[in-house]
């Protein structure tokens, strides 16, 4: 079977989490969980972003988190119905010229952990309006602007737009990834 609609699925917030938010409560000393947290840029609760920043290029984000419940297997599943894109930023508009490092370890993660899917769909950008995909998973609403089917994953930032919100601009909410199969594989 040829497969012919496009996926987009991002990385971070759909498929993994956790990790910088544990560089953040290690670098502070806190104890933050994500539903401290109502806006995207955890960041934003450090008082010295330089310093944070400094200490973050020491490490591997990827290291510290965990891919989302059932991700793996539904993304498998997924890889037989659909030519599948990982889009996905890599770009801290507080160190855009040190992000590069980042890149680096988002691939190797991905390849590591999804050996299934080919690198040479691993789209590295900030504007994913550029990748055409017929359908985008994505935490972000902006970044869903141009599919025809557009499934916004339930993360920390986004838990508060209303149903009639989202339907008003033709978008579907996944809370999980039994909830992506179901929607996409009708199974």
């Amino acid at each position: 079977m040829e497969k012919q609609q496009g996926l987009m699925i991002d990385m971070d917030d759909v498929i993994v989490k956790g990790g910088f938010l544990y560089l953040i409560n290690q670098y502070l000393g806190t104890h933050y969980t994500e539903k401290d947290f109502k806006h995207f840029y955890m960041q934003d609760v450090i008082p010295d972003k330089q310093d944070f920043f400094r200490y973050f290029l020491t490490k591997n984000m990827y290291d510290y988190c965990e891919m989302n419940a059932n991700a793996y297997k539904v993304i498998k599943e997924l890889n037989d119905a659909f030519k599948i894109y990982i889009g996905t930023s890599y770009i801290f508009p507080e160190i855009p010229r040190e992000s590069g490092i980042i890149l680096v370890q988002k691939y190797n993660y991905l390849m590591d952990k999804l050996p299934f899917l080919t690198p040479n769909n691993f789209v590295f950008l900030v504007d994913k309006s550029v990748l055409n995909c017929e359908i985008r998973i994505d935490d972000k609403v902006d970044n869903l602007d141009g599919a025809e089917r557009k499934l916004l994953y339930t993360a920390y930032h986004n838990r508060d737009i209303s149903n009639k919100i989202l339907q008003s601009q033709g978008i579907e909410r996944a809370e999980d990834w039994l909830e992506v199969k179901k929607l996409l594989l009708k199974r």
